[in-house]
């Protein structure tokens, strides 16, 4: 006998139901996974699931302002106790990120009608409380980045704030808002660049670069993405001109000179040409890979670039592709802005009434899902972790 969608819908509820009492909330993979039924075939969100069912909504769950409210609210009744909690406790009981919704402790506080000097004083008790062998003050917690800050950049190095945590067994926000606050206090002026800005970075020097060389071989450039006003970074990165006026698309990668160019570089690149129903392109590089995948591709890499250079009397440009091809992200800084990314990208999901499309994410954000999920079943992998 077949199961209505009501009788499976009354089922579903009596399980979530189940699984409160127990101190749990059914998740969406949950629901997949246990019954292998979609929650939106039978209720508009998880958020209508759940309160169906009784189950009262996650601060994350409420529109931004009245989730700020909460906050506020869990602050001052916290306050009244003499407690002020921290952004972790404040994330963990509440479920939630702070940064989501405020830019800084200092902030959250404000909202909430507390003066923040409570919340140092209670800073500095926890701190003196938890050296109770070696007491330290704030101040001297303070000197000790200071002097690390110091030492590292003398050295070439500019230490992050997880470094500084790591190194000093301390914690870094109890002290500063922000690494930029430390590195004034120290006396030095914050150089190192982020990732983003590294990336873009060489990529605009190698843009350059390569329009250079193509205009002195011969091609007439017709477009380039990043200077594009009406398609700014979308599609190909430029279409040229041959002498015979044969359109070719071209794909710039600005990779330092070990990194190993992949399929899926040289696919993008192919999606481009089918596009638009263009046959032959240029895949051009700072790195140093060997073989391209495709033979209506013509491919040159790091070496080639600075042979060519040379042939062309572009010279004046080889510094710049050797910088390009040595300067390196910082492994962990890459790692926590793609997990800050990730982060968004979950966050916005969980937000809609509806789970977004691939289509839709990469849109919205601007990015390659694979780049945060995986090479493989990217989209997939999304969808177990909202």
């Amino acid at each position: 006998m077949n199961t209505t969608k009501n009788e499976k819908t009354q089922m579903l509820i009596e399980y979530a139901k189940e699984c409160y009492q127990r101190g749990h909330k059914p998740t969406k993979k949950e629901i997949r996974t246990k019954f292998h039924l979609e929650i939106y075939n039978y209720f508009k969100s998880i958020v209508d699931y759940r309160e169906k069912a009784g189950i009262p909504r996650s601060v994350r769950n409420y529109p931004k302002e009245e989730a700020k409210e909460i906050i506020k609210t869990f602050l001052q009744k916290n306050a009244e106790k003499g407690h002020y909690p921290m952004r972790k406790e404040i994330d963990k009981e509440l479920r939630i990120h702070v940064s989501t919704y405020f830019n800084n402790l200092r902030e959250v506080y404000k909202t909430a009608d507390i003066p923040y000097e409570l919340v140092e004083e209670n800073i500095q008790n926890n701190i003196l409380a938890a050296h109770t062998h070696t007491p330290v003050t704030l101040n001297e917690q303070r000197k000790c980045i200071q002097t690390l800050i110091k030492q590292k950049v003398k050295e070439g190095y500019y230490p992050s704030v997880k470094y500084l945590q790591q190194n000093l067994s301390l914690s870094f926000y109890n002290l500063y808002e922000d690494i930029f606050e430390a590195y004034i206090d120290a006396g030095i002026e914050y150089e190192r660049i982020s990732p983003i800005i590294l990336g873009k970075k060489k990529e605009l020097l190698f843009t350059q670069i390569v329009k250079d060389l193509l205009q002195k071989i011969g091609f007439t450039i017709q477009r380039i993405s990043i200077e594009s006003e009406n398609d700014f970074n979308r599609n190909a990165d430029m279409t040229v001109l041959d002498k015979d006026k044969n359109k070719l698309l071209v794909e710039i990668k600005a990779y330092r000179k070990d990194y190993c160019i992949t399929c899926r570089e040289f696919k993008q690149l192919q999606n481009y040409l089918n596009k638009e129903n263009i046959q032959n392109g240029l895949f051009i590089t700072t790195s140093n890979s060997k073989k391209c995948l495709f033979d209506n591709m013509q491919f040159i890499n790091g070496n080639s670039i600075i042979n060519l250079l040379k042939k062309h009397n572009l010279e004046k440009h080889s510094p710049t592709i050797k910088w390009i091809q040595e300067s390196r992200i910082n492994s962990h800084e890459k790692q926590a802005h793609n997990t800050l990314i990730k982060n968004k990208i979950i966050n916005y999901a969980k937000s809609q009434e509806k789970i977004p499309t691939k289509k839709e994410i990469e849109k919205k954000f601007k990015i390659d899902l694979r780049t945060y999920f995986g090479e493989t079943k990217s989209y997939e992998k999304f969808l177990t972790v909202i």
